[in-house]
This record gives C-alpha cells, structure tokens and sequence, in this order.
C-alpha cells in the first residue's frame, strides 16, 4: 500500500460516490480495481474512469462501505492494481453485466463500446449510480418485466436495464440473474450464440453461475470483485 489523498469524493445517485485518486502511473482499464484504505476503512475501488495526462483514477462505491466523513484530501492508503483490463474485439456483439461493485466498471466498458453492446444490464442490492429513465428501445424479451433504462446511456445509444430487490418503476423486482435469464431464454439460439457475456460482480456469486452461462451464449468472461463491505460489517 502507497500513500495518497482523494482529489474528489463527490455523492451521485442513490447514496453511491464517486472516488478520484491521483495516479502516476499508466491508466487502467474497466475489469482492475485496486484497495483502498480511508479511515482505516478497507474497500475496493473498481476503475470506472482514468486520465493518464492529468494523473488521476475514479470509482464508484456505495456510501455503505465508506467512513462517515470524507472529502477532498482525505489520506488513503493505495494498493497496487489487480485484474487485468477487458477488451472486446472490434466485432463482437457484446452483453455485459454489472451487479454490485461491478456497476461501475460495467457502464464505463458499455460507454466505451457503444456500438457493439447489444444490452447492459446492471443491478444488486445497493441501487443504481445513475439516473434511470423510461427507455426508448425495446427489448421484447423484457418487455413485460423492466423497461427503464440508464438517462446517460439512453443517450450514447446504449440499451440498458435494471434490477434490484426493491420495488421501482420500470425496474425489475429480483436478483440480476433471474433477469439475465429472462433475456436469455427468450432470445433465439442462434443470437444467443452471437454473444460475448462479459459479467462483473462479486467473487463467488458468478463463479457459482459460470457453468450455466457459458452454455447460454457463445463465449463468457468474468470480472470477479471483492464484495461490499458495509460500515459495521
């Protein structure tokens, strides 16, 4: 662990922040992450954002698993990066994932490749860093199930839906698996098989699904996370 202070700690949607850290080093990719000590708080902070030329990293993390009082110059303890970068190939038709901490680095990949993702689908149990809005693409296999879509994605031309374990308009009302199933078991073999699923969540959680999702599309990765450590946890 190195030294070194936030540059930002701003709140966003749905009691979730957004982290900047200064970085000298070459800029990571959606898919590393890194730990990050505040207060004696340890947590993981995926890359959603970097900036080689101005030297700094961000993330986004729930309110839940940081300490009570931060904000530009607060010290933190910097761990070296873990993972290792996603990069889709120019062709592939893309179906990504974020549940959790893998939220972040979900809709940083999908903005990046806006083009090749065919759906984004984002949830967990902490809500959503992003304004939701009614969607104006359809997806008819969740036509009857979630039809909100992400406000800055709408506008990228990326198709997005939501899942969480509380009840909101336009949202799906269950765990992001079911949803995921939902999509694919009303999709066609043929494009199913078309599809890179590239998932990112917490350790354990997709190393359970992976069977069961390689055999469901034509190719799968997995970005596994710590999980969220929660203030008190």
């Amino acid at each position: 662990m190195k030294p070194g202070r936030l540059i930002d700690a701003t709140p966003v949607m749905d009691d979730w922040w957004l982290l900047r850290l200064g970085w000298d080093e070459a800029a990571p990719a959606p898919g590393q992450w890194l730990w990050l000590e505040l207060a004696g708080r340890r947590c993981c902070l995926p890359i959603r954002d970097a900036d080689e030329k101005e030297g700094w990293i961000a993330g986004v993390v729930p309110q839940g698993c940081l300490p009570a009082r931060i904000g530009p110059g607060t010290p933190a303890a910097i761990s070296g990066l873990q993972g290792e970068p996603v990069i889709p190939g120019e062709h592939e038709r893309l179906l990504v994932l974020g549940e959790d901490l893998g939220i972040g680095p979900a809709m940083a990949l999908a903005e990046r490749a806006t083009t090749r993702v065919r759906l984004l689908l984002l949830g967990g149990h902490y809500g959503v860093p992003a304004r939701l809005v009614p969607s104006r693409f359809f997806i008819p296999a969740l036509a009857d199930s979630a039809i909100a879509g992400v406000s800055s994605l709408e506008q990228a031309g990326v198709p997005a839906r939501v899942a969480l374990d509380e009840d909101r308009p336009g949202v799906f009302e269950g765990g992001i698996m079911d949803l995921l199933g939902r999509y694919l078991s009303d999709t066609p073999p043929l494009e199913r098989e078309s599809l890179r699923l590239i998932a990112f969540g917490s350790w354990g959680e997709l190393h359970q699904c992976r069977q069961g999702l390689a055999a469901s599309v034509g190719a799968v990765e997995l970005v596994e996370l710590p999980g969220v450590q929660e203030r008190g946890g």
